[in-house]
C-alpha cells in the first residue's frame, strides 16, 4: 500500500460575532470563508466550527488541514482571542 499524501495545512483567525453566528443557525449560510496567514482564501463547512462556538461567537487563531483535493481533515483552534475585528 502506497503511504498516504501528506496533508497541507493553513493558518487563520477567525472573529464571529454572536450576530453573525445566528446566521448560520438560521440556514442562511453554510460555509465560512477565511484568508489564511498566506493570503489564500478558504472556505470552511459551517459544521466544522459549530464546535467552537462560545456565547460571544467564534473566536480565535486556527489551523486546518487537508488533503491535496482540498477535502477537510482537521480543523483546531490553537488560541482563543478577544480582538474585536
Amino acid at each position: 500500500m502506497a503511504p498516504a499524501a501528506p496533508l497541507q495545512q493553513s493558518y487563520f483567525r477567525l472573529v464571529l460575532t454572536a450576530e453573525q453566528v445566528k446566521l448560520f443557525y438560521s440556514g442562511d449560510k453554510s460555509r465560512v470563508q477565511v484568508t489564511d496567514s498566506n493570503g489564500k482564501t478558504l472556505n470552511i463547512p459551517w459544521s466544522a466550527l459549530v464546535s467552537h462556538v462560545t456565547p460571544l461567537g467564534v473566536r480565535g487563531d486556527f489551523v486546518i488541514r487537508y488533503d491535496k483535493q482540498g477535502k477537510l481533515r482537521e480543523l483546531r483552534r490553537l488560541r482563543p482571542t478577544t480582538d474585536a475585528r
